[in-house]
């Protein structure tokens, strides 16, 4: 085991470590046992996504931590559910090394079942880190007034492009995917760039450890082309989370149509899919909004007064 494995009762910040492959198992074991249902809680994202984003992870009574060294956050414990006194006696250790003792992606439960917290931190709700849920089998049929018009582009498509087939995704076509993730992100504006470029750098690292990270996708070719792609891996026992998802504005349905294909592949094991969260992007959540959501998830961030 590794020694950033080892639990420990003192927080060590600075004894917290990169997330590698190799830590993923243990990671993986927390996730399976407390079934967390937001994004954040994806062996998945925490593997991509930290080496970007200065994420790095260490062990406390038993608990996994995860702390964000750029925003100067913890993500909420992955563990036993902490009580009040806990969570403050973490916050005071984590400013006692230098950083804020500030947490983000807390569960509403937590906040609704821990009232006194507020007493120290600012309990701020967070709607552009919460997660999207949807109906696998509402996705898959598209029945319904809300869904008529991405049924209908859906058909559209299928006319349009009787040619076209859907393939899995693999890490020996992980190459044409990116290439059409760049032709996308070229379609984008100004001032999306930065995003976008810091999006790609993560898409790359996930897809050079597909298999490892545990990533599943479909891909949708017409003819020699490829017009959608998306990427996915499990979330708990009952949803999956989609990752990434890219299509060519060419192909009029296209969006639609590597929607409905995800939803139909996985929709005999999968109630539920995650469509992550639309980090406070207008575009983004009227998209995510059109499909008719089950469930958005509500975050929370402690803010230490």
């Amino acid at each position: 085991m590794r020694k950033s494995a080892v639990s420990r009762t003192e927080l060590n910040l600075a004894g917290f470590r990169d997330i590698e492959i190799s830590d993923l198992d243990l990671i993986r074991k927390y996730l399976k046992k407390y079934q967390f249902r937001t994004c954040d809680y994806n062996a998945a994202n925490l593997f991509a996504w930290s080496r970007f984003m200065n994420v790095k992870w260490g062990m406390y009574n038993d608990r996994i931590l995860f702390y964000n060294f750029n925003w100067q956050m913890m993500l909420y414990p992955l563990g036993d559910e902490f009580t009040s006194g806990e969570i403050l006696a973490l916050s005071d250790q984590i400013m006692k090394e230098g950083c804020k003792g500030d947490f983000i992606s807390v569960p509403e439960s937590y906040v609704r079942g821990s009232k006194d917290i507020s007493g120290e931190f600012e309990v701020i709700q967070d709607p552009p880190n919460s997660d999207y849920i949807y109906l696998t089998e509402r996705l898959a049929e598209l029945k319904g007034k809300k869904l008529h018009k991405k049924k209908n582009l859906v058909s559209q498509f299928i006319r349009n492009y009787p040619d076209y087939r859907v393939e899995k995704c693999s890490e020996a076509n992980k190459d044409i995917c990116i290439e059409l993730a760049e032709k996308w992100c070229e379609t984008q504006t100004k001032a999306e760039e930065e995003d976008k470029e810091l999006e790609m750098k993560v898409m790359r690292r996930a897809l050079d450890h597909f298999s490892d990270i545990g990533l599943d996708g479909l891909m949708i070719f017409v003819g020699k082309e490829l017009a959608a792609f998306t990427y996915f891996s499990q979330q708990n026992d009952d949803s999956v989370t989609v990752h990434f998802e890219k299509f060519d504005y060419d192909y009029k349905g296209a969006a639609q149509m590597i929607n409905y294909q995800t939803a139909l592949y996985l929709k005999d094991r999968f109630k539920y899919i995650n469509r992550e969260q639309d980090v406070g992007k207008e575009g983004l959540r009227q998209a995510k909004m059109s499909y008719d959501p089950f469930e958005i998830i509500p975050t929370y961030r402690l803010i230490r007064k």
